[in-house]
């Protein structure tokens, strides 16, 4: 059985995501703000509020987290390897669970995803977010869909 657990993102965690990142996850990084795998998590995890590292038997595969900026919505985001999808059906369960949990904290979960990101959507989607039309996003102003969840918030 696949054994997931979480903490707080190290730099070797994050050194370990990035030079394993999941291709689709290095070029939305790039195209959305121009960054490196090293460099997009290194400022997502700054400026969020809550980040956790996912260790799936023993390996950092993926870091997440939400960064709240005000108001009573959040940004969530997920950057990973292929790990992440080696057992798609217990990360699913582990992700939802804790979106549950920031959507007691948030009224709206939002973010943007490259339209070619076909996994991120395809989890987002089961999820429960709902995607928005492609739109031109980030510095390369390629195809991106908005995504948001409604929760409850405070």
């Amino acid at each position: 059985m696949t054994e997931v657990m979480y903490r707080s993102p190290t730099t070797e965690d994050i050194q370990s995501v990035a030079d394993r990142m999941r291709l689709s996850d290095v070029l939305e990084v790039a195209a959305s703000h121009g960054h490196t795998p090293f460099n997009a998590l290194c400022a997502a995890v700054s400026t969020s509020t809550y980040s956790f590292t996912a260790v799936i038997d023993g390996v950092p595969e993926g870091i997440f987290g939400v960064a709240h900026h005000g108001g009573m919505s959040a940004a969530v985001w997920m950057l990973g390897t292929d790990g992440l999808t080696k057992d798609p059906k217990v990360f699913q369960v582990e992700t939802s669970r804790i979106m549950e949990g920031w959507l007691e904290q948030f009224a709206i979960l939002h973010n943007f995803v490259d339209d070619e990101n076909e996994v991120s959507k395809a989890w987002l989607v089961k999820a429960g977010f709902t995607l928005g039309e492609p739109v031109p996003y980030g510095v390369a102003r390629l195809p991106f869909r908005y995504f948001y969840r409604v929760g409850t918030g405070v």
